[in-house]
């Protein structure tokens, strides 16, 4: 189990809308026919780097956050923490700085800022990406935050089986459980409305929206090691592989199957795979975990007999869910989809002319 928050946010800054020319050959022709004025349309936010990460770094230290572990713009690092430095933020948001120039930093499309922080026994590893040319509509500023618990941080030369036994009492009975996920949930749920707060008071915000949920990872198959552990660079950042996390990120690759040894009814979690990809998601009903093999990772996937629950398709077990009708019919359209392959890749601006017919609001036009 570990803690997953995403903060969007709108600042308010002047921008540019700009059309987007299509790709396909039909595209560009409707394009061109009608000055873009159908195309699907992009903003550019007028913030440069420098001043949004300036904004964003006085936030982090109000709240006393100042260890920074990755900073990159345009998929190029600047930052890369390998030896596990402290207090290091300030120090590179000034380096970066004095190395990028006024039409640099004003050129730029993507940043990518990870920072670390530890309170109340959680580490908290927050991802923070900007896009300065975005769909309209897209928020550019989104942060990622993942809380891992380090109650069960390893000492030198822990085996797993320790790590497991120190485990064992939250899963002595559903009570426990219960009272240790609402306590570590609590203390998650204040620090995100902390940042929220200090992200406001630094940054000019139109809209800041907020979403929090408990993260259960079930392997598709039994990690013994954290040197198992695979990495996602572009998932929730807790799976990147950043120095130091895979051996206190181990514990959550064990919860699974504690669960379902000690039969712990999940309620309102969403389970994901080992890369962070979102399985299924659980609601208020839930689903005992000891049942059958959906929690078991020395076993094939089976999903729970009965819950409120619902199954997603991007993920390692797509192949599993899709076999046992678990994602229904996810085109919906039967052949149609084919008819109309002329014109892929254009943006009628959000109508669907697709099967249409003549008729007195369009003239089948």
């Amino acid at each position: 189990m570990y803690f997953s928050g995403e903060l969007s946010i709108d600042p308010s800054q002047m921008t540019i809308i700009n059309p987007v020319k299509p790709s396909k050959a039909f595209g560009k022709l409707f394009y061109f026919l009608t000055a873009g004025a159908l195309s699907e349309k992009e903003e550019q936010e007028t913030f440069s780097a420098v001043a949004i990460l300036q904004q964003i770094n006085r936030a982090l230290r109000t709240m006393g956050i100042n260890n920074i572990v990755h900073l990159a713009k345009d998929e190029i690092d600047f930052y890369l923490d390998a030896e596990g430095r402290e207090n290091d933020l300030r120090e590179t948001m000034e380096s970066f700085r004095l190395e990028t120039d006024r039409f640099e930093s004003e050129l730029f499309e993507k940043l990518y800022l990870v920072i670390e922080h530890t309170d109340n026994g959680i580490k908290y590893l927050i991802k923070i990406a900007i896009n300065r040319i975005h769909k309209v509509g897209e928020y550019p500023i989104k942060i990622s935050v993942n809380g891992v618990l380090t109650d069960f941080a390893p000492a030198d030369g822990e085996s797993t089986a320790e790590i497991t036994e120190r485990m064992k009492p939250i899963f002595q009975s559903q009570e426990k459980y219960d009272t240790f996920r609402r306590e570590k949930q609590a203390l998650f749920n204040l620090f995100i409305d902390q940042l929220a707060l200090a992200l406001r008071t630094y940054i000019q915000v139109d809209d800041l929206h907020k979403t929090v949920d408990t993260q259960i990872i079930r392997p598709k198959k039994h990690i013994k090691d954290s040197r198992e552990i695979e990495h996602e660079r572009y998932g929730q950042p807790i799976y990147s592989g950043y120095y130091g996390y895979d051996s206190l990120f181990f514990y959550a690759f064990l919860w699974s199957a504690m669960s379902h040894n000690h039969h712990i009814h999940y309620d309102n979690v969403t389970v994901v795979d080992s890369h962070g990809q979102e399985m299924f998601s659980v609601g208020e009903e839930g689903f005992n975990a000891g049942d059958g093999a959906a929690m078991n990772p020395e076993a094939d996937f089976a999903p729970p007999e009965s819950g409120d629950i619902t199954y997603f398709g991007d993920n390692e077990f797509a192949s599993e869910f899709s076999e046992a009708g678990l994602l229904g019919d996810a085109s919906g359209l039967g052949d149609t989809a084919s008819d109309t392959g002329w014109l892929d890749g254009f943006d009628f601006g959000g109508g669907d002319f697709s099967g249409c017919s003549s008729c007195s609001s369009c003239g089948g036009a």
